[in-house]
C-alpha cells in the first residue's frame, strides 16, 4: 500500500520526542479532571443509595463540551503553519520539484496535522467509557459525538491550511484562521441574532440559514437532539432552543453542518493546491515577463 510520502514524513516528526505524548498526557489529565470534578458533584448526594442515569448525561454533556473547545482551539494551531513554515524556511520549493501532485502535498499536511486531533479524540474513549458504565448514554451517541468532532477538526484544518497556502507568514496566516473560526462561530450568532430581532413581530421560527455552517449551532443541536430535545445550552441559540427538538421534521442541524464542513473542506483544498500548484506560477510569470 503507498502511502502518502508527505504524511508519512509529517508523522514521522511529529510522533518523534516526548512532545506528542506530552500533549496527549496533558490533554487526558484535562478530560479526566473535568470528568471526576463533575461526577463528583453530580453523584455526592447524601439521600440517594443509587446512581441515577440522568446524572451521567451531566457529566457526558460537560466533558462533551470541554473536548468541543479543545478541538476548536488546537486543529487551527497544528494547520496554520503547515505550508507558510515550509515557504519561511525556504523548503516549499524543493517539496513542490518533486513528482507528488500539490494536493497530494495539500492533502499530506493536512492529514499529518489533524491525525493528532484523531489521536487526542481516540485517546479520550476510555474517559466517555466511565460514563458510559452508569447509563444514560449508548455507544451510538458516543460514536455521533466522536464522528461530529473528527469532521470539525478537519474542516477547521481545511481553514487553517488555506491561509497558510496563501499567506507567506505563519503569524499571518493563524491570525487570519482563527478570525475565521471566529466569525463563524461569533459573527453568524450575532447576525442571526439582529435577524431574529427584526422577524420578531412576524413570529419567526425557523433556523437562519447563516448558523447551518456554525460549528456550535451543530454541536449544541447533536446534543440536544441526544437528550430528546432538551438543552440547557440550546436555549442561548437563534432558532434552536425554541423551535427544534429531536422529532423535527427534516434534516438534523448538525448533519446539514457536517455536509457543510465536507462541502468547505474539498473547496478549501482544490483553492490551497492550486495557490502553489508551481505549473500556474511559471505561466503566470512567464506572461508579466511577456508583457
Amino acid at each position: 500500500m503507498n502511502i502518502n510520502p508527505v504524511l508519512l514524513k509529517e508523522a514521522k516528526v511529529r510522533m518523534r520526542g516526548w512532545r506528542a505524548a506530552g500533549i496527549v498526557a496533558l490533554y487526558l489529565v484535562i478530560l479526566a479532571l473535568v470528568t471526576i470534578f463533575v461526577a463528583y458533584d453530580s453523584y455526592n448526594n447524601i439521600y440517594s443509595s443509587t446512581i441515577d442515569p440522568g446524572r451521567s448525561v451531566g457529566t457526558y454533556s460537560a466533558l462533551a463540551v470541554i473536548q468541543f473547545i479543545l478541538i476548536l482551539f488546537i486543529a487551527p494551531a497544528l494547520t496554520a503553519g503547515a505550508i507558510s513554515g515550509e515557504r519561511e524556511k525556504q523548503t516549499l520549493d524543493l517539496l513542490l520539484c518533486t513528482k507528488l501532485p500539490t494536493r497530494s502535498i495539500i492533502l499530506g499536511k493536512l492529514v499529518a496535522s489533524i491525525s493528532q486531533i484523531i489521536l487526542l479524540i481516540i485517546a479520550s474513549l476510555p474517559v466517555f467509557s466511565v460514563i458510559f458504565m452508569f447509563g444514560g448514554i449508548s455507544i451510538a451517541e458516543i460514536a455521533q459525538l466522536f464522528m461530529f468532532y473528527i469532521i470539525t477538526a478537519i474542516a477547521a484544518g481545511s481553514i487553517g491550511i488555506f491561509y497558510s497556502s496563501h499567506m507567506k507568514k505563519t503569524t499571518a496566516s493563524t491570525v487570519l484562521t482563527y478570525g475565521t473560526g471566529a466569525f463563524m462561530i461569533l459573527g453568524t450568532l450575532f447576525i442571526a441574532w439582529i435577524y431574529m430581532g427584526i422577524f420578531r413581530d412576524n413570529n419567526y421560527k425557523e433556523i437562519f440559514p447563516l448558523l447551518y455552517a456554525n460549528p456550535l449551532v451543530g454541536f449544541v443541536s447533536l446534543i440536544s437532539e441526544q437528550f430528546g430535545g432538551q438543552g440547557s445550552l440550546a436555549g442561548f441559540l437563534p432558532g434552536i432552543g425554541r423551535t427544534y427538538t429531536g422529532t423535527t421534521k427534516g434534516m438534523s442541524p448538525w448533519i446539514i453542518n457536517l455536509i457543510f464542513d465536507g462541502a468547505l473542506t474539498v473547496l478549501l483544498i482544490t483553492l490551497s493546491a492550486r495557490k502553489i500548484n508551481p505549473v500556474k506560477r511559471k505561466i503566470s510569470i512567464f506572461k508579466k515577463k511577456k508583457i
